[in-house]
């Protein structure tokens, strides 16, 4: 995922806010800042992963519900909110199921995609026992 206007103590701030919600479960996997000439961030690229794949916000595979640490949907969508909130003009590009989303303080979030097949669709809300 990438974000843009925002910093990297916003970003913090964000995920403490989305780990009261999921018992201290969640942290960045990626986080990497890409910086303007001036020092200026220009976006941010990240990934979401939890702890503990036993806990609260873990994803499930696809068929399997084999345990994974990627974090789930409701993680994801949980950060987000509380981005938007701590920063209300980021806007965040996320890709699920093969498509680019654009998520801002008035639309995208909490889009529940199949990211399973069409002949298994299994939507990214139910891949995880949240």
């Amino acid at each position: 995922m990438r974000v843009y206007g925002v910093s990297e103590s916003d970003m913090q701030i964000a995920l403490q806010e989305t780990n009261s919600e999921f018992d201290g479960n969640v942290m960045f996997n990626r986080f990497d800042v890409t910086k303007d000439n001036t020092g200026k961030v220009r976006f941010i690229t990240f990934t979401l992963k939890v702890r503990d794949s036993s806990k609260k916000g873990a994803r499930r595979g696809i068929g399997t519900n084999r345990k994974m640490v990627s974090a789930c949907w409701h993680v994801h969508g949980t950060f987000f909110e509380k981005l938007l909130i701590v920063k209300p003009t980021a806007r965040i590009l996320s890709t699920m199921a093969g498509k680019v989303l654009e998520i801002t303080k008035d639309s995208g979030n909490w889009q529940d995609l199949n990211i399973g097949s069409d002949r298994n669709p299994v939507y990214a809300s139910e891949a995880c026992e949240c």
